[in-house]
């Protein structure tokens, strides 16, 4: 399998779980989505560099905002974490991590524009990378089905993923 679909509930540690996976991994690239002191942050897999991802809701600032459910986050941010995606499949580690897909990717926003173009890759049985997407469990079918992904591998857990 080189789709594996990490799912658990709403704020039930998914983001935690997998930087904790991730600080064992080498060869891993990608973008996580924790809450640090109560607000959305991004971090490049790779560099580890922190960058901000929800707007201060009494400030927020200059750039353009994308709203879902309670949040307002930078339209930049996800520019730029697209960016890093895309950037990936250039220099193909075994991992690429995106936290997280769901409902804002299928309203054409987020990760879209990179999720559109690594798919494909992914999906072709032949890849020897790994891509991990991050998906609340109630989301799972209709972003499968969104993005016509097949037979994925779906984990609660990421004790084990080495032998998926």
């Amino acid at each position: 399998m080189s789709i594996i679909i990490f799912s658990k509930p709403v704020h039930s540690g998914k983001t935690t779980e997998l930087i904790l996976w991730c600080n064992q991994q080498k060869n891993k690239g990608g973008i996580l989505m924790p809450d640090i002191n109560g607000k959305r942050k991004m971090i490049d897999v790779r560099t580890s560099e922190i960058f901000e991802a929800e707007a201060d809701s009494g400030n927020p600032g200059n750039g353009t905002l994308i709203n879902i459910g309670r949040y307002n986050f930078y339209a930049s941010s996800f520019e730029k974490a697209n960016s890093i995606i895309l950037n990936e499949l250039i220099l193909a580690p075994g991992w690429i991590v995106i936290d997280e897909v769901g409902s804002l990717e299928m309203q054409a926003g987020g990760f879209l524009p990179a999720l559109k173009k690594i798919i494909p890759i992914y999906q072709d049985e032949s890849c020897k990378q790994r891509l991990l997407l991050v998906i609340r469990d109630s989301l799972v079918q209709p972003v499968l089905d969104f993005f016509e992904i097949k037979n994925p591998a779906i984990i609660n857990t990421m004790q084990g993923i080495e032998f998926i």
